[in-house]
């Protein structure tokens, strides 16, 4: 399945939804599915007295919400979403609420809410470029770990959306990344317990103030102002079972419209389950943690020698699966006024 959180516009508040993007088996054509209201259908054909209160439960309309029930969850949404399908196109549910919804009456939230983001550094094209522009040698505890930073969930921006560019930078870029989302997992996972972690795939783009994060890692912190004003996730969560070999996922990024960089996950030195398994040591994974990849050898502005402008549109295509897109906004208008102070003359 491909999965997302929508909302809806109700009377007082926006409702969420999350819709699976399938296609109708008669006409052929794409259509959006209301996972929650298939799972009325799901709970109806069980016999449930009261299947809208079961599906609102088990099916939730928000996908990290959903993510907590498990491999379980993904299943009853499967079999829901392929009852819906076999109802005409306005069939509703037990409720009356419709089994599907046409793009033009709902808006893209965010793929979904995550605890946490955490974003690695695995491509070592990427690494290598990083590390001349510095006149340095690749560290050798990259090739013996697969390390991260942890960046801001709550900045995560809806499919669309415009990227707001902070005042404090004047250099704003993309990053082209894979990601995986997690269902609850526990700590201390092995290899074939951390695949089994992995709820689906999906497109990241990490938007990058490169003036500011070069000044934060001469203290050997971070990075933190320089990624945190946000980030782009989707347009997607693609199940893990549509996805045969993770390391075969190919994505592609495009400047307006013209295609900048490509990257396979055949070049990451490590696999989204050693990536997984090394997060979980001695912590506990929750559901829809945000697993990244890091960039791709090539797939940012910085290493082409040319960063974003206001208006720019980012295009990061996960090649066969959807594309996610972004607008850059007027420069200086998205917020963050940092109070510096000035260095103090030496003694």
């Amino acid at each position: 399945m491909r999965l997302a959180t929508v909302g809806l516009h109700g009377p007082l508040e926006m409702e969420e939804r999350v819709v699976a993007a399938e296609t109708d088996p008669e006409s052929g054509l794409p259509c959006l599915i209301d996972v929650t209201s298939a799972g009325e259908l799901w709970w109806q054909s069980r016999g449930c007295g009261d299947p809208g209160a079961w599906a609102r439960a088990t099916l939730p309309g928000e996908l990290g919400r959903l993510l907590r029930g498990g491999e379980l969850a993904l299943e009853m949404a499967r079999d829901a979403v392929a009852a819906a399908l076999t109802h005409s196109p306005q069939a509703t549910a037990p409720s009356g609420a419709p089994l599907r919804w046409p793009e033009e009456l709902i808006e893209r939230l965010p793929l979904l809410r995550a605890p946490m983001l955490r974003d690695f550094y695995c491509f070592e094209r990427h690494v290598a470029a990083g590390a001349a522009r510095r006149h340095e040698p690749i560290p050798a505890a990259w090739y013996r770990r697969p390390v991260y930073y942890k960046g801001n969930p709550a900045t995560l921006l809806a499919p669309g959306a415009v990227v707001p560019w902070p005042a404090y930078s004047d250099r704003l870029d993309y990053e082209l990344e894979f990601a995986c989302v997690t269902f609850p997992a526990g700590q201390d996972l092995d290899l074939t317990a951390a695949g089994r972690a992995i709820a689906g795939y999906t497109v990241f783009a990490d938007f990058s103030a490169r003036d500011i994060q070069a000044e934060e890692m001469q203290a050997r912190l971070g990075p933190a102002k320089s990624k945190d004003f946000a980030s782009g996730l989707g347009p997607w969560l693609v199940t893990a079972d549509e996805v045969a070999d993770p390391s075969e996922l190919t994505a592609a990024a495009y400047v307006n419209g013209q295609e900048v960089a490509r990257g396979s996950m055949s070049e990451s030195r490590w696999s989204f389950a050693e990536m997984v398994s090394y997060a979980s040591g001695a912590e506990p994974l929750a559901a829809a943690e945000i697993i990244a990849s890091g960039t791709v050898g090539g797939g940012s502005g910085q290493e082409a020698g040319r960063f974003l402008e206001p208006g720019d549109r980012v295009d990061l295509e996960l090649v066969g699966y959807g594309t996610l897109s972004h607008t850059i906004g007027p420069r200086h208008q998205g917020g963050g006024r940092v109070v510096m102070k000035v260095q103090p003359d030496p003694i």
